[in-house]
């Protein structure tokens, strides 16, 4: 005769941890929050590069400007920015990971 299983997919006798109230998330948070600071660095500097301003004569005397912009440079400012945008996100996900207390129910 086959055993039966509980509805949650545990086997009987034993509970598993719950993925909540682990402290050592804090320091995984922290990480995250410290490359996503380097990769918005990263992409301040990128963008600057990314838009070259060009000086042209122009009539009279005047200058005219023309503003060049490199996509490869503005393309990786745009990706370290959002890939650091998602490490914000994933370490606040962290952050309450860390401090929600677990339901004793």
């Amino acid at each position: 005769m086959t055993e039966s299983w509980p509805v949650d997919g545990t086997e009987q006798g034993t509970q598993e941890r719950s993925g909540v109230h682990q402290p050592w998330r804090t320091a995984i948070a922290a990480v995250e929050l410290l490359i996503a600071l380097g990769l918005a660095v990263t992409a301040w500097w990128a963008w600057g590069r990314g838009i070259v301003p060009i000086y042209l004569p122009g009539p009279g005397g005047a200058t005219d400007v023309v503003t060049r912009s490199i996509g490869s440079w503005l393309a990786t400012a745009i990706a370290a920015g959002g890939v650091g945008a998602l490490l914000v996100l994933d370490a606040i996900r962290q952050l309450v990971l860390a401090i929600r207390v677990r339901d004793r129910g």
